[in-house]
């Protein structure tokens, strides 16, 4: 099982971003850097994912994810 955090937060108050900013198999890294991550960004939304490994994520009842429009794609 690999954790990683996800930070997500809105860019010059209209793109949503979304990013994996750190991934380890070790929980005390990932509560380490969470704590010094919540620091670092507030105000913004950080979660920790628990992602099993060789598994298609898809099929997973939650999982890390962001929804993005046709327009993302200059069409």
């Amino acid at each position: 099982m690999i954790k990683i955090i996800v930070h997500a937060f809105i860019e010059n108050g209209q793109l949503g971003v979304v990013e994996v900013l750190y991934a380890s198999v070790d929980e005390a890294s990932i509560s380490n850097k969470m704590a010094e991550l919540g620091k670092q960004f507030p105000d913004d939304y950080l979660a920790i994912y628990d992602l099993p490994l060789d598994t298609d994520l898809g099929k997973l009842p939650h999982y890390p994810s962001v929804a993005i429009g046709k327009e993302e794609f200059g069409e």
